[in-house]
């Protein structure tokens, strides 16, 4: 997997997430777009063969780099714990 950052400035950032498919993208945005502090989130694929996803973020205030940052510690978080139950829940 590759992030590359396409565009930033202060309150927006766009990154393209190279290897992976849409899922992790539109986890990111839609955690992103719960959070007070965003003006807008989402992800976005082209209809190309081949397209990476890309996601974009507009914060009302703060960092949306760190904001990113924190979105996905809470996504691994959140993930580990499920991996956690679902594991429990097997044996």
């Amino acid at each position: 997997m590759e992030v590359n950052i396409l565009n930033s400035d202060k309150k927006m950032l766009e990154l393209e997430i190279v290897g992976l498919d849409h899922s992790v993208s539109q986890l990111l945005a839609e955690s992103l777009t719960a959070d007070k502090d965003v003006e807008f989130a989402a992800y976005k694929l082209d209809q190309i063969v081949g397209a990476r996803p890309s996601v974009i973020v507009k914060t009302k205030k703060g960092d949306p780099l760190d904001l990113v940052v924190e979105k996905l510690e809470q996504i691994k978080d959140k993930t580990a714990d499920f991996r956690k139950q679902f594991k429990d829940a097997n044996k």
